[in-house]
């Protein structure tokens, strides 16, 4: 570890204290890129909502608006936990774009008026603007999904009695509670963990960012922890252990799917909260962090990486960029934080075969939230490196 990291100090890096006054002004004008981004009145998209595009991976790749609310929420849960670091004029217009996001969740949410939410609006088509799908849509329905619900909690004020809901639905779905997961290892599927989707006629999947996600909105909203959560952080010391964030990343999170965005979540989840089962594997996680990032090319990783890198302990370099405009030329349409895979709850062996067919995968796009990312590593950079400005 230690060799790894000084290779990574030998890398083109931002180390004075006169490349910190320019992280001050790139947050500043991070934060303005990301309000004006921010959508001002209904369309393509609700007022309020970060826009985001689809792409189908297979031929001819259809990259479209997408009307979805993750990037939105999980663009203003990372706002809401940096406002606290930032000041003045930066920490107004963080909470507006908060607060300005929260009249879109509406759209999303159970049309019963549970504090459940969908990927795209309630009782709408999925996949708007596909060439194929949409003209089944009548056949296919979206159902409310944990991810989207606890960000959206997250990002939002809190709410005692939609947070004890919640909670009261995910351990419902969970696995075992009515069904048992057909979809991952055969080791891992008595545990009785949270599972990805709100559906209970639904059989129950795994996906490790998501996992840690749910954790991580039980303890911030200070939920009472249950068997569930237990044999969740369970099965993630499990997955930790044998390295299958590495081995096997499209297998155990098909909608993330990638090492480094693995480890980002991980690392989000450990610094949050004290959880004593994962801390063995603290040193394993920086080790393949930072072997991550001597090898990466793109800006995103490097971004998430870093910010991992931090939030576990170590000390990183800065980034060798630092203007807007060399970000906006960077490549960041090769960075999918987030990817649909028809085939997530298919029994094996149909899920090993069909989770890596190009034309049943859709990534994810938003340039807001990539921004979003980028602010979030100049805040806890200049945190760690200036504690006394806390």
């Amino acid at each position: 570890m230690k060799k790894l990291l000084c290779i990574l100090f030998s890398l083109p890096a931002i180390v004075t204290h006169s490349y910190a006054q320019t992280d001050s002004a790139l947050i500043s004008t991070l934060l303005k890129d990301i309000e004006a981004a921010q959508i001002k009145e209904d369309g393509e998209f609700y007022t309020g909502m970060f826009p985001g595009y689809r792409q189908c991976e297979g031929f001819p790749h259809n990259y479209q608006p997408d009307n979805n609310i993750f990037f939105t929420a999980i663009t203003a849960f990372t706002l809401n936990k940096l406002t606290a670091d930032l000041t003045g004029e930066n920490k107004v217009k963080a909470e507006q774009i908060i607060k300005n996001a929260a009249t879109a969740y509406q759209y999303f949410r159970n049309p019963n008026g549970k504090p459940y939410y969908s990927f795209w609006p309630a009782n709408s088509p999925i996949l708007p603007h596909a060439l194929f799908i949409n003209r089944i849509s009548n056949l296919l329905a979206q159902g409310d999904d944990a991810d989207d619900s606890v960000m959206i909690l997250l990002a939002s004020e809190n709410n005692e009695k939609d947070n004890a809901a919640l909670k009261e639905k995910l351990v419902q779905v969970s696995n075992l509670k009515k069904r048992k997961i057909n979809s991952t290892f055969k080791k891992y599927r008595e545990i009785p963990a949270y599972s990805t989707y709100l559906g209970e006629k639904m059989h129950p999947d795994f996906d490790l960012a998501v996992q840690c996600n749910i954790l991580y909105f039980n303890f911030e909203k200070k939920m009472p922890l249950v068997k569930e959560d237990s044999a969740t952080i369970f099965l993630l010391s499990e997955i930790l252990k044998n390295r299958e964030y590495m081995k096997r990343p499209v297998y155990i999170s098909p909608s993330y799917n990638k090492p480094a965005i693995l480890i980002y979540h991980l690392a989000r989840l450990m610094n949050a909260s004290d959880i004593e089962m994962l801390e063995p594997y603290r040193s394993r996680l920086m080790d393949d962090a930072a072997k991550l990032l001597v090898k990466s090319t793109n800006l995103m990783d490097q971004v998430i990486l870093r910010t991992s890198l931090i939030r576990l302990g170590a000390e990183v370099p800065g980034l060798a960029i630092n203007s807007i405009a060399d970000f906006e030329k960077s490549d960041q349409r090769n960075f999918v934080f987030f990817q649909a895979r028809a085939a997530f709850a298919q029994p094996t062996p149909v899920k090993q075969i069909f989770l890596h067919w190009n034309y049943l995968i859709y990534s994810f796009y938003c340039s807001a939230y990539n921004k979003a990312l980028w602010l979030e590593y100049l805040v806890l950079k200049n945190k760690a490196s200036y504690p006394q400005k806390k």
